[in-house]
């Protein structure tokens, strides 16, 4: 059973290698309506503008 599941990870790593070749086509990249993800996945630049707001309390 063990060895079922080694070759069955195996296959997958190699598959998904495999498809990290293929690129999405400008139509799918390139469009009005797509998703805003900043609203859910917050990126480094608004991170650290958070932890410098969060930073601002004087000392006593």
């Amino acid at each position: 059973m063990n060895t079922f599941i080694a070759v069955i990870g195996i296959l997958s790593a190699l598959l998904f290698f495999y498809l990290l070749k293929f690129k999405a086509s400008n139509k799918q990249t390139n469009r009005m309506n797509r998703p805003k993800w900043s609203k859910y996945i917050p990126y480094k630049d608004e991170e650290k503008k958070a932890k410098s707001e969060d930073a601002d309390f004087p000392d006593k």
